[in-house]
């Protein structure tokens, strides 16, 4: 009954809700003012009809439940990388109320030009209400970027016809792994089993802590070290160097983005990825069903010294920003709380009546397009859906979240040490790509573990252990 009163409360437009601004109990005064808030989000082209009307809708809910009439404007950013071309768009002075970042916030933050959110959070029973634990300890690390979604965490998932042919046993270890997908393999020789984009990152998910790399900083002899420099992280590269030499892990990992990672597995030259868990494994599941007409089978991560999803804590890696310049900082916080509540993840989960779902009565039926929607804003995962939004893949990868996901304390590279940060980043990219590839011996780590301290990573690690205690 609940749940039907929800939808009932959009559609009337007599919804109510606690937000940071206050709600009025007044119905809303035609000639009330109309405030343009200017929003930038990547892949959220005000072109894009979809967007268009999201918004508007999204415009109706809101001044219904708080009296408030905004426009929501979206502003277009040049082609080419989005955090690029959006930071010169921010830099050149052209500063939306509203912005999503997706890397390379920092810089803009430097300058002075984000909202601390701290307070608003603290100050809204929404917030409170939707926000994790890791969401709550990244922003007090960094309290510039607001992301309500789950963990990304990269959950691994396996065609199913394949999965069935060598077996069709969910593997534990990482012995029951290799042997899962050297099945695999010798089965379909003309395909690599998994493969990445451009770094191990996606699958690290899945072997990280199974051989020991629990979290970014590990404990070897009584201090802190880095878990790229640490024996876990060599005993994992010699399994991959493994997996490579064998035609397991696509050989072309290392130049691959992640739409050719997609098409490979739609494509049948894997047999399967490593996604973000929720809706973006079913929009896997249903492209390899359109081009393959098979399903897929979402792995848990692997056990052995650890088993688990490790989730940091030092920041948002993405996320929605408030400018310092918006003169409607306050109404551009309210937005985004109202978008958190249940009536606002009802249009953000559900997409546009008649495209995305149609209501039987009381009932969401959502339609054959609903694999094109994505929630524009925010994805909570503790709001309780009328009827079920995500398909067995998707769904599994959120299970698996909730089973799994372990806290990592890491923290933010102070500024100070972002540039050694960065060089120690690249040195570990050359030499573990070199590594797998087989064009250095896996006793070439300990080489790497020397020159990535020289490079500057005692010093980091000087500061790890005076933070990490």
């Amino acid at each position: 009954m609940k749940k039907i009163l929800i939808y009932c409360l959009i559609v009337t437009m007599s919804v109510s809700g606690l937000f940071a601004g206050g709600a009025q109990d007044d119905a809303p005064s035609v000639n009330a003012e109309v405030t343009t808030i200017r929003i930038v989000g990547k892949d959220f082209s005000p072109d894009d009809d979809l967007n268009v009307q999201h918004l508007l809708k999204i415009e109706k809910g809101f001044e219904a439940a708080t009296g408030k009439k905004v426009k929501l404007e979206l502003v277009s950013v040049p082609e080419g990388a989005y955090g690029e071309k959006l930071n010169l768009m921010l830099l050149g002075g052209d500063i939306p109320d509203l912005i999503y970042f997706q890397g390379g916030d920092e810089v803009i933050a430097n300058q002075g030009l984000l909202v601390d959110l701290s307070s608003y959070v603290k100050d809204s029973e929404v917030m409170q209400k939707v926000l994790m634990d890791f969401n709550k300890e990244r922003l007090a690390n960094y309290p510039y970027l607001l992301w309500l979604a789950p963990p990304r965490a990269r959950t691994a998932v396996i065609r199913e016809d394949w999965f069935n042919e060598a077996g069709g046993e969910i593997p534990v270890t990482i012995d029951d792994f290799y042997k899962l997908f050297s099945t695999i393999r010798k089965n379909h020789p003309e395909a690599a089993v998994i493969t990445d984009t451009g770094n191990t990152g996606r699958m690290d998910f899945t072997f990280n802590q199974a051989f020991g790399v629990t979290a970014t900083w590990v404990k070897e002899n009584g201090s802190y070290v880095y878990s790229k420099v640490s024996q876990a992280e060599k005993n994992k590269l010699e399994f991959y160097q493994k997996l490579y030499a064998e035609g397991i892990l696509d050989n072309e990992y290392i130049t691959t983005k992640w739409d050719s990672m997609e098409d490979k597995l739609y494509t049948a030259k894997v047999a399967g990825a490593f996604g973000t868990a929720g809706i973006v494994l079913d929009i896997y599941e249903n492209k390899l069903q359109e081009n393959q007409g098979v399903g897929l089978v979402a792995l848990p991560p692997a056990k052995g010294i650890g088993r688990g999803y490790a989730v940091s804590s030092a920041k948002e890696t993405r996320g929605w920003a408030i400018s310092t310049t918006s003169e409607n900082q306050d109404l551009v916080f309210e937005i985004l709380e109202f978008l958190a509540t249940d009536e606002g993840q009802f249009m953000e989960r559900y997409g546009l009546e008649g495209i995305h779902y149609n209501m039987e009565g009381s009932k969401v039926v959502q339609t054959d397009k609903k694999g094109d929607w994505w929630p524009r804003f925010h994805e909570v995962m503790s709001w309780e859906a009328p009827t079920p939004i995500l398909g067995p893949a998707g769904q599994k990868g959120w299970d698996f979240i909730l089973d799994y996901a372990v806290s990592d304390p890491d923290f933010p590279i102070p500024e100070e040490l972002s540039p050694t940060w960065d060089a120690l980043g690249n040195l570990y990219k050359e030499y573990s790509f070199k590594i797998i590839s087989g064009e250095y011996d896996i006793e070439k780590f300990d080489e790497y573990k020397a020159e990535w301290y020289k490079l500057g990573g005692d010093k980091v690690t000087e500061y790890a252990n005076s933070v990490l205690k």
